[in-house]
């Protein structure tokens, strides 16, 4: 990363893609095969592959309601169960994958005092342990609960695209830092609003449309596996 200074007051970071090779759907697929009967889960996932064709088109038009309804899948879980497998699932689909470059970035960057900051669109129940393990705030999305159950709504927004640049933003203020001495990592087009809103994006992993800004703009672009 050439251009990135030895002062920077935070490094703001996407996850899926970025620091670990997931996505929101397979945290899903592991939920569902854990409270749902073994003849239920295998209708479901026998489904699964229309609503995957569903939910990329409609991702293509406006992610958030893509991620949406994606998350409506959870409606009916218990939170309590829920909290047994967050664990087991971040385990399986988060830290097997944590990238290893990503890995020794976020440490390099933590001892030289840059706060580190995950932002994303994935559940915060299963990112929280990968930002207690690299000792990062966090910044993702909720779901709504009632009555100990989950509702399948999202609490709030989804934190995504132009929401997530607004959410560093807000962060920055609060914390006093200068976002010109600020840095960012994605890897989708989805996370250009981020990259946009500090002095030093990083292109990790990009997807065509994402390389294409960074090397219109002279961003940094690296791949990380």
């Amino acid at each position: 990363m050439k251009n990135l200074p030895n002062d920077l007051h935070a490094a703001y970071f996407d996850v899926d893609g970025t620091l670990t090779k997931s996505n929101i759907v397979e945290p899903l697929m592991y939920i569902k095969k854990h409270v749902m009967s073994p003849s239920k889960y295998k209708l479901w996932k026998a489904i699964l592959p229309i609503r995957f064709i569903y939910w990329t088109i409609l991702d293509k038009i406006n992610r958030e309601m893509s991620t949406a309804s994606i998350y409506r899948q959870y409606k009916g879980i218990a939170v309590e169960k829920m909290a047994t497998l967050q664990n087991p699932c971040y385990q399986e689909k988060y830290k097997k994958k944590l990238y290893l470059k990503a890995f020794e970035t976020v440490n390099l960057f933590k001892e030289q005092g840059i706060q580190i900051v995950l932002v994303s669109g994935s559940l915060d129940i299963f990112l929280q342990p990968l930002a207690e393990e690299l000792d990062a705030t966090l910044i993702a999305t909720s779901l709504q609960i009632k009555n100990g159950i989950y509702t399948g709504e999202i609490e709030g927004r989804t934190v995504s695209g132009k929401w997530k640049a607004e959410l560093v933003n807000e962060h920055a203020h609060k914390n006093q830092f200068d976002l010109e001495h600020c840095a960012s990592f994605g890897n989708s087009t989805d996370d250009i609003p981020m990259l946009c809103s500090v002095k030093y994006p990083v292109a990790i992993n990009p997807d065509k449309g994402l390389i294409s800004f960074a090397q219109k703009n002279n961003w940094d672009s690296l791949i990380w596996s």
